[in-house]
């Protein structure tokens, strides 16, 4: 089975440059009103994000971390976009 039957494309971007962009299975964010877990064909969504921990779980089944200061997150037909102004 193909990688792709399981995950969906995700680019987290800077003002400075695209930081990561990939195929994951799942994505975990600090939504404005709680935690927010997208996985693939979630529907369409819009959302604000606060400070905090952004975790993408990764086809091969390792983990990626990030530390984010505000943004947005968009979802849309397998591909979410992740705008910050700050990552680490």
């Amino acid at each position: 089975m193909a990688n792709s039957e399981k995950g969906f494309q995700i680019e987290i971007v800077t003002p400075q440059k695209l930081h990561f962009s990939g195929e994951v299975v799942s994505v975990t964010v600090p939504g404005e009103l709680g935690q927010l877990q997208i996985l693939k064909n979630h529907a369409p969504l819009l959302s604000s994000l606060k400070t905090g921990k952004v975790k993408l779980a990764l086809a091969d089944r390792s983990e990626q971390m990030f530390s984010i200061e505000d943004g947005f997150l968009e979802v849309s037909s397998n591909k979410a976009i992740l705008l910050t102004e700050t990552i680490s």
